[in-house]
């Protein structure tokens, strides 16, 4: 009998550490694999000497998170950790969240960051924490005028930050970069921490091979985002115009179904009218990788511009940072950023 117990014991034991989340179940995270850890050395540029870390959507929960902001303080940066950077949500919120994957800080708390951060003289660059759930829900009570324009301001983040990257542009605030958050930086391969050192240095980036969908040379400013967080983008009052832009889209933990919808939806809102050009990137965990390509194929002529397929933005640790102001050009299926006359 006390056998018996035992093995029941055991399976129990097994079935709740598979349950149990593991660091790997954020999409944004990816394993550190490099023991530099002065690697984000003069990443960023020479004006840049203090960057301040908030989380405007949900709770960073992992070691992973924190790790990235260490490798930016031992980069030599000084760093500002927003005081409710990685305060927990209310458990009743978090339940309603689903869990504490997307369990969010209060809202007062991550406006009061937000605003902080933002006004700070010293600040030269926000990096977000984490994404998540919640940018939308914070844009849709931020009073702008409290927001100083700060063209000079970086600011970087992806996945549900798409909201925020997207916002600025349309308000014409700050700097947007779409790139990998505190939580990304620590797996980030050593060949994407190269080439952010390049975007963020005016420096030649590319070129990358593509598959044309749609073929077709095309040229302009980027915007990137994760494609539902477009979806939202495209329906609100902070959506930027994307007359000549090339649109950059990646996604997460979609079906094919769900991101048939989804483009359906852009596309119907004419979220695509008048852009030069559309690469569709890395569609993570999103089933069968035939089928999501098959939707993909499907779609494409119906945007009406170039389309092209590979680009590695997404959630992996094969993530490009991309300078919403640094120009784009795909010629003869390959996509390069050419690097920004300086001045004399």
């Amino acid at each position: 009998m006390k056998k018996f117990y035992l093995m029941v014991f055991a399976a129990m034991l097994a079935f709740t550490s598979a349950a149990a989340p593991k660091q790997g179940t954020d999409a944004e995270i990816a394993k550190e694999t490099s023991e530099n850890e002065l690697r984000y050395v003069g990443v960023f540029p020479d004006n840049v000497k203090t960057i301040a870390f908030i989380s405007p959507a949900s709770y960073p929960g992992s070691k992973a998170h924190r790790r990235g902001i260490v490798l930016i303080e031992k980069a030599g940066y000084k760093v500002k950790v927003m005081p409710h950077a990685f305060t927990k949500p209310e458990k009743s919120k978090q339940a309603k969240a689903g869990a504490s994957r997307y369990g969010s800080a209060p809202l007062a708390d991550r406006l009061a960051d937000f605003y902080a951060a933002w006004n700070d003289p010293e600040v030269d660059m926000i990096i977000c924490v984490r994404g998540g759930r919640g940018s939308e829900e914070l844009l849709k009570n931020l009073d702008w005028s409290k927001l100083q324009k700060r063209p000079e301001l970086y600011f970087q983040g992806y996945s549900d930050v798409t909201l925020i990257t997207g916002a600025l542009l349309a308000k014409g605030y700050g700097h947007p970069v779409a790139g990998p958050m505190a939580g990304g930086l620590s797996g980030l391969r050593d060949p994407f921490i190269a080439e952010m050192k390049a975007m963020y240095h005016g420096e030649a980036v590319g070129p990358y091979k593509l598959k044309a969908l749609v073929p077709g040379d095309c040229s302009g400013l980027p915007l990137t985002g994760h494609l539902e967080r477009l979806t939202r983008l495209a329906g609100a009052d902070f959506r930027p115009d994307t007359k000549g832009r090339i649109i950059f889209i990646e996604s997460v933990r979609a079906t094919p179904e769900l991101i048939r919808e989804q483009l359906q939806t852009l596309i119907d809102r004419k979220f695509f009218d008048g852009a030069a050009g559309v690469v569709l990137c890395q569609f993570v965990k999103c089933g069968k990788a035939a089928e999501v390509n098959a939707v993909l194929e499907e779609f494409a002529p119906k945007f009406g511009v170039p389309v092209y397929r590979g680009f590695p933005f997404g959630h992996s640790s094969r993530c490009a940072a991309i300078d919403f102001s640094r120009k784009v050009v795909i010629k003869d299926n390959q996509l390069t950023f050419p690097a920004v006359a300086k001045e004399k």
